[in-house]
């Protein structure tokens, strides 16, 4: 048998060392028989074998995430205060009080709060219409959804100057005022999510800051406003007309009851804004990007998008000048190829597609819009947060430098309507657009595509043909590859 005359082992071998090839004459019992010593020898293989199998298991176990604790589970919950209870407010809530690890709603706040007050909060929740209690030292994260710039901006400079981490869906204060909040974040130990911002429930903030880190993006182009892609696809593929669409969208909430800020870009330009600065590490002014309106548009502009194999999307584009400092942007309608990403959307979905120099074109699309969705952004900055993980999104804003210039995009094909017919191609050939396609027309219009040339060549021929009652350009639309 195997023996020791200090134990069963060998001096200085410890149990999980010693294996079969140590059964040597020096620890076998010269009375056990051959067969005994052979099975001893098959036992103690049996024995490292299932060793092996078990240490597998184990660390298999550990590296899936299931034997992990994580920070969130170590530490105190962090206590979050919705400010503003809408419909992302209250889809946030839900979300919290079913229960998120490392999260717990503690304060909701609202003008006029009584008439807010759901019974499926629960009685732990304090409500308040005193901004005050949001910056009491029980809160740690305040998470922003009244919109609008003011007094949105200053709640949350405050918030973070008190070292309160902020998360927000608010895009037109992270466009206009973005730098001051990140550079007060980094000042005060405070974290500044906002994921929620741009393009609702898609992470495409957190998908270019981490998924494309190593990539160097020079174009960000997207269908980023849900109204207007809703009324376009509408238009599309029902003869209706603009307005009818519009009070549809309206009854139906999915456009304001001014909706001036979605048809006339102004959303999808502080969204374009932001998307530059994160992925294109360029700040840009948002008021200095072009925008145009989808208004106007009518039946024949969507028969000849079909014509063309294109349909018609509100597109913001924003992309790295070469050799220079300066970002070509712009919001508006456009013609895109059907078999684009840009086409493919539907609805109220969104699509961000990024081209990087290395990484080729990554496009990320889902709901942009939407309590649920919107919300789900909400919350994932929070995880991020109470789980440590949050420092590279609130670094995602650059600080450094000044804002960069807005130049105006190159010269592309565009789709003109006009009124006015030859004579109104004549009158335009003069100011230098110059027709290189007609297309069928009625009522005396002209319909045709362009040389390529700037979408301004074409304002300041409609800018000379104002009081020419004969000859007027109804739409002009850039055709988008």
């Amino acid at each position: 048998m195997l023996r020791h005359d200090a134990g069963l082992y060998p001096p200085g071998v410890e149990p999980r060392d010693w294996g079969p090839d140590d059964v040597d004459e020096r620890h076998q019992d010269p009375h056990a028989s051959a067969d005994l010593q052979g099975d001893v020898a098959k036992i103690f293989r049996a024995i490292t074998k299932f060793e092996a199998i078990i240490r597998k298991r184990v660390v298999a176990f550990f590296l899936s995430g299931a034997g992990v604790i994580t920070n969130s589970e170590l530490m105190t919950p962090l206590r979050v205060a919705i400010v503003g209870f809408g419909t992302v407010g209250r889809s946030v809530a839900r979300i919290l009080i079913h229960g998120v690890s490392g999260l717990r709603l503690t304060r909701v706040f609202n003008r006029n709060v009584n008439r807010k007050r759901v019974d499926w909060v629960p009685a732990s929740v304090s409500w308040t219409e005193t901004i005050d209690d949001v910056f009491s030292p029980d809160v740690d994260v305040v998470v922003e959804l009244v919109g609008g710039t003011d007094p949105a901006f200053e709640w949350m400079r405050r918030a973070l100057s008190k070292g309160k981490s902020v998360v927000t869906a608010n895009k037109q204060v992270m466009a206009r005022h973005g730098l001051e909040l990140f550079e007060l974040a980094r000042a005060n130990g405070a974290q500044l999510g906002f994921e929620a911002s741009v393009a609702g429930g898609i992470p495409v903030i957190r998908g270019i800051q981490e998924g494309l880190g190593g990539d160097e993006l020079i174009r960000v182009q997207g269908v980023l406003n849900g109204t207007c892609n809703y009324i376009l696809s509408e238009m599309a593929s029902s003869v209706v007309s603009f307005e009818t669409v519009l009070a549809d969208a309206q009854a139906r909430g999915y456009a304001e009851a001014d909706p001036a800020v979605d048809l006339d870009g102004f959303d999808a330009q502080a969204k374009l804004a932001i998307l530059s600065a994160v992925g294109l590490r360029r700040r840009v002014e948002p008021t200095t990007i072009p925008c145009r309106s989808i208004r106007g548009l009518v039946t024949a502009d969507f028969d000849a998008a079909r014509e063309l194999g294109r349909a018609i999307r509100q597109v913001s584009v924003a992309e790295r000048v070469k050799n220079g400092s300066g970002v070509r942007a712009a919001v508006g309608p456009a013609m895109v190829r059907l078999d684009s990403r840009l086409a493919q959307v539907a609805g109220s979905e969104n699509v961000v597609v990024v081209d990087g120099v290395r990484g080729g074109q990554t496009a990320f699309v889902g709901q942009g819009a939407g309590g649920d969705p919107t919300a789900v952004a909400v919350v994932s900055d929070l995880l991020a947060i109470a789980s440590g993980n949050s420092r590279m999104i609130t670094h995602a804003f650059p600080v450094v430098g000044s804002d960069h210039r807005v130049v105006e995009m190159g010269a592309q094909p565009h789709y003109l309507r006009a009124a006015g017919g030859d004579e109104a191609e004549r009158r335009l050939t003069e100011f230098g657009v110059v027709g290189a396609q007609r297309l069928d027309a009625v009522d005396n219009e002209l319909l045709m595509v362009t040389d390529p040339c700037t979408t301004e060549a074409i304002e300041k021929s409609m800018n000379k043909l104002t009081n020419d009652e004969a000859v007027r350009v109804l739409a002009a639309l850039p055709l988008v590859d």
